[in-house]
């Protein structure tokens, strides 16, 4: 069985990432901030940005596996019909898997 994240799952246009940005509820956590935009269809879109100020590339590319694990594994948490554009903080790079997780559902309740 598949488990990626499928291309309509994910959000691909600048426009969506400006659109969740400018119009988008904001949530802050410890280790991102997610932008939570309604955008009325049936799919929930998942968007990462992922600075430098984060860490090397190497760490970069694991907080964005985390946060994509997160978002998969907690789809029953987030309410259909959003997108939503989450945006790392450098306190995310040393943070547990199980801190990531607790922020995420913390914001998602």
């Amino acid at each position: 069985m598949d488990q990626r994240l499928g291309r309509h799952e994910r959000l691909t246009a600048r426009t969506d990432y400006t659109r969740c940005y400018r119009y988008g509820r904001r949530l802050r956590t410890r280790y991102f901030t997610v932008y939570a935009y309604r955008q009325g269809k049936c799919v929930t879109r998942l968007g990462l940005a992922v600075g430098k100020a984060v860490g090397i590339a190497v760490v970069r590319n694991r907080v964005k596996r985390r946060l994509r694990e997160l978002f998969r594994r907690r789809k029953a948490l987030v309410p259909r019909g959003y997108d939503l554009f989450v945006r790392a903080v450098p306190a995310s790079a040393p943070a547990s898997y199980t801190a990531l997780e607790a922020a995420w559902c913390e914001v998602m309740a």
